[in-house]
């Protein structure tokens, strides 16, 4: 895809001018401290979010013209898409401006202005500036763009604080969901939109949580395969080949190692993210660097230079082993260059940056008016304005509030993680028959000639996809999961639904202990939760001839129940897999 960077002002708005009433102090008052890399707790955090929204057309338009680069570029020119691009902004600042007018509790913000630019690939993109009253408060600003077969919102930075604001999230329903889907027609999708988010860098870099998040997700691939996405190569899993896997544990064993420690590999300094290197890990550390409950001993600025320097390692040592696309890999791909292509993980660390360096895409320089001197020891304050660790595990959302709650399962999770930190990786789990097992799987279960069809396709598809660069017969992990789940016996496929709807509930459970919202003490916990498991995996739970019983006592039995006794609503809640009528990856029973 080709995508220079230049501003034009197009259109503008009176709107409501009245000043925003005072039950809206609180989303104000953190807009004065949110975006300070020094405020690293989580009053101060900040998310970003991706939705996308296609549509029959738009999927199909890009499958006619991407053919060749220069069908790619004319896609991002054709009126079509533009005018639907311009459709969604307009349709969204119309009717704010009407909303607004009408007095309803979520326009909190005075005025709203429509403004045009391009993308860095020279692509036609929409800014709306939601303005508070006074002029000198950050407005919030919603891009919209477009995207292979998408349209695609950027909504960043925006503080962690306004998700638990029910005006806020009723403002992005009204807003940014109900526009494109009830006036333009578009519908999220899981097989051709993103919904990823990200959050502040600044606040993961204490403690040992960077680190525990990373271990957490490697004993519980389901949540980018099963729940909270599909198994596909832009967002895999940690642990979808016995390489990623090793090289993930690796990297993790050398930071409780103390291996990532200023005082074992030398102060970090803006030199090593500029030229990236020095980032270790030590070959003998000291044996006093990491306190084996909380993680990196010593001053705060020690405990950020440490754990900035294992997610910069991650991103170098881990990320980029058996990333997806990376078949792809070349100077010349426009988002797949070799520095590119190990951001398709279920997160991804390309973010974690500092001031003087080059964004990721556009080359910038970010924030050139702090750059600091070169030789300087690595502090929080060098961070980039929009430093941040992202979240790609996650299929399109089909509401604002299923959009929020995920995130917010997320940073609960976390939260719970910091006050119970240094979890162990395990070794083995029933997933592992799907992912790092695969082959041996569908050898055993499909046959010798099921897996000499499976490498015979992988050739073919790694020559096309490398410009007959890469000749290999290794087989994408999403392609030996589906293929050894539908060979299967019954009783195997029945035991690891039992195992990821568990992970589910105890992921849940956990981030509930740490919900500061009333309701949480109240209300269902896994009820903005219990659609996200892959359909599939209920038939598996609930089929007689699996040979599974479910025990009364079982949470796994009650969550299956409570999924049969309201499954059209939970269905409801689901994005449609395809608008185009594309058939998923798995057989349905």
């Amino acid at each position: 895809m080709g995508k220079m960077q230049k501003r034009k002002s197009r259109g503008s708005g009176t709107g409501n001018k009245g000043p925003a009433g005072p039950g809206y102090s609180a989303m104000i008052k953190v807009l004065g401290t949110f975006r300070q890399p020094k405020r690293t707790g989580w009053e101060d955090a900040w998310v970003g979010m991706e939705p996308t929204f296609q549509s029959d057309l738009t999927v199909k338009l890009w499958e006619k013209m991407a053919r060749d680069e220069a069908g790619e570029e004319k896609y991002f020119k054709t009126n079509a898409m533009l005018k639907l691009e311009e459709k969604v902004a307009e349709g969204i600042r119309d009717k704010y401006r009407q909303k607004r007018k009408a007095g309803k509790p979520y326009c909190m913000f005075a005025d709203v202005r429509l403004e045009t630019d391009c993308d860095k690939w020279g692509a036609k993109r929409q800014n709306l500036l939601f303005h508070w009253p006074t002029k000198e408060l950050h407005p919030l600003r919603i891009r919209v763009g477009l995207d292979p077969e998408t349209i695609e919102y950027s909504i960043k930075p925006v503080p962690l604080a306004w998700l638990y604001d029910n005006r806020f999230v009723r403002f992005l329903d009204r807003m940014v969901w109900n526009v494109p889907v009830k006036e333009v027609g578009l519908v999220p999708s899981v097989t051709h939109g993103g919904g990823q988010f990200s959050l502040s860098a600044k606040t993961v870099l204490g403690g040992s949580l960077l680190a525990d998040d990373l271990a957490y997700r490697l004993n519980h691939p389901e949540f980018s395969i099963f729940l909270m996405d599909w198994a596909n190569c832009d967002d895999r899993a940690f642990r979808a080949t016995s390489r990623r896997f090793a090289a993930c544990r690796t990297v993790i064993e050398a930071y409780w190692a103390g291996a990532f420690h200023p005082r074992a590999i030398g102060t970090p300094t803006p030199e090593n993210c500029y030229r990236e290197c020095g980032w270790g890990p030590a070959s003998a550390p000291p044996g006093n660097l990491m306190d084996p409950v909380k993680g990196p001993v010593g001053s705060p600025r020690e405990v950020f230079q440490t754990n900035f320097a294992f997610g910069r390692a991650v991103r170098l040592q881990a990320q980029c082993v058996h990333p997806g696309y990376w078949q792809a890999a070349k100077p010349n791909e426009e988002g797949y260059e070799p520095e590119q292509v190990m951001r398709y993980s279920e997160t991804n660390l390309n973010r974690f940056q500092i001031a003087g360096e080059c964004h990721v895409k556009s080359q910038e320089i970010l924030n050139p008016e702090r750059v600091p001197e070169l030789e300087a020891p690595l502090d929080v304050s060098m961070l980039y304005d929009e430093a941040s660790w992202e979240d790609r595990a996650q299929m399109c959302r089909a509401s604002a509030r299923d959009f929020v709650e995920a995130v917010l399962l997320d940073v609960h999770h976390m939260q719970y993680l910091q006050a119970h930190p240094h979890v162990r990786i395990k070794e083995s789990i029933l997933q592992d028959l799907l992912l790092i097992g695969g082959e041996k799987t569908v050898a055993r279960y499909g046959g010798a000639a099921a897996l000499r069809r499976l490498r015979q396709k992988a050739r073919t598809f790694n020559l096309e996809l490398s410009h007959n660069r890469i000749k290999s017969d290794f087989i994408e992990p999403e392609t030996l999961l589906w293929e050894a789940w539908n060979v299967l016996p019954r009783s195997r496929r029945a035991a690891i639904a039992h195992e990821v709807v568990a992970g589910l509930i105890e992921r849940v459970e956990h981030a509930n202990s740490m919900d500061p919202r009333p309701e949480a003490r109240t209300e269902d916990p896994m009820g903005w939760h219990r659609h996200r498991v892959l359909p599939i995996l209920w038939s598996a739970l609930d089929n007689p001839h699996a040979g599974l019983k479910l025990r009364s006592a079982d949470p796994v039995r009650r969550e299956l129940e409570a999924w049969k006794a309201d499954r059209k609503n939970y269905l409801k809640r689901r994005p449609v897999f395809s608008p185009t009528g594309t058939k998923p990856p798995w057989k349905e029973e």
